[in-house]
């Protein structure tokens, strides 16, 4: 799985531990003391693919608090962004979660002989903070721990393996010490490839030599772990469910992408935006390919909302597939603001509904990176 690109670099005169609490929007955010603007409350709406099935929300956007973890990574910032945005699930109160070491500063790495610091993850918090219905928290810090006694679902989108399952360690202790106690579901992001790890191209990106060591193994132990400690039964009766979904290589950007200073990879990105904007998805372990970061937040995000029992403690694999057709792609430029929509719940659904016999005997392929 990619990292996020290198942070960019800002000097400040803030203490390295975390700022005071500040007040948006009536809420509590741990944030660094900058002005915030005013976000539009307007919903966006998409329009339907014709015959697409629909199904009632399963959130409720007066009661329930969704905690996204791994909030570093670009994947779990567009699930944030989205949930405040989504019809479904707009007005939730969503708490985002950074781990303590994103709000200390450091030396500042190009610079030696500079006396401030200099502070990487300032600007993606900030950003974070913009987002209405989002609430930015330390995972060490009292806001933390008062929203835990409320939170009824729980997204852990770590795009690194081995975060990921410290991630799923942390949460799995929660539930086990009963501070989780109105928990109701549980969605954690995975990696295709993990019951064809014998196979190649799998078997290489297993190889303990390379960062993470043998990160197909991690994720699988995120896996189990959800999927050993979920209640068992029927997924009507018991406490708590899980959805899994396991994805390709994350291309594409979120909603901080802005901050991030690889120029190359950002032009990936950014190509990889337009002209990816399908999917597919099955149950189990299937295909290969990439996936874009957009679709993958908000089809773990429609796995809150949606009432389907199918989806209930299932895993899914997802790949991004394209490239769409021209005029799809038209008047679209991601480096100036100008992104394609995200995917909508109604073509979520209908790529979850099982296939026909003969959709279920072929294969599908991911689509190349584009260059």
């Amino acid at each position: 799985m990619l990292l996020s690109s290198l942070p960019h670099y800002s000097s400040g005169t803030m203490n390295s531990s975390l700022s005071p609490a500040s007040r948006v929007r009536g809420r509590k955010q741990t944030s660094f003391a900058r002005p915030k603007t005013k976000v539009s409350k307007t919903t966006r709406t998409f329009r339907g693919r014709k015959g697409a099935c629909v199904t009632t929300a399963g959130i409720d956007t007066k009661r329930d608090v969704v905690l996204v973890l791994g909030c570093l990574d670009r994947t779990a910032q567009c699930s944030a962004e989205q949930l405040s945005m989504n019809e479904k699930s707009q007005g939730a109160r969503v708490v985002s979660v950074f781990p303590a070491q994103a709000f200390e500063g450091i030396k500042n790495p190009l610079d030696a002989m500079a006396k401030e610091l200099v502070y990487p993850n300032e600007k993606v918090i900030d950003a974070m903070n913009e987002i209405e219905y989002v609430e930015v928290v330390s995972d060490e810090s009292k806001e933390f721990q008062k929203a835990l006694p409320n939170v009824t679902a729980v997204i852990i989108a770590d795009e690194f393996a081995p975060n990921m399952l410290k991630s799923t360690e942390n949460v799995i202790s929660l539930i086990k010490d009963n501070k989780l106690p109105k928990l109701k579901r549980v969605v954690g992001l995975s990696h295709i490839g993990i019951d064809r790890r014998d196979q190649d191209p799998y078997k290489m990106m297993n190889r303990k030599v390379f960062r993470g060591g043998a990160i197909l193994d991690r994720w699988s132990d995120a896996e189990e772990l959800i999927k050993a400690t979920a209640p068992k039964g029927n997924p009507l009766e018991v406490k708590w469910t899980y959805t899994i979904v396991r994805v390709g290589d994350l291309r594409g950007n979120g909603p901080c992408s802005v901050v991030y200073g690889d120029a190359m990879l950002t032009l990936v990105d950014n190509a990889f935006d337009v002209r990816m904007q399908d999917v597919d998805m099955e149950p189990g372990d299937k295909f290969d390919g990439f996936t874009k970061r957009l679709s993958a937040a908000c089809v773990m995000n429609r796995m809150l909302t949606s009432t389907k029992v199918s989806v209930l403690n299932q895993t899914f694999s997802l790949i991004s597939v394209g490239p769409v057709p021209r005029d799809r792609r038209k008047g679209y430029d991601v480096a100036k603001g100008r992104s394609p929509p995200p995917i909508r719940d109604e073509e979520i659904d209908e790529a979850v509904q099982p296939k026909g016999e003969e959709e279920e005997q072929g294969s599908v392929e991911g689509a190349p990176v584009p260059t």
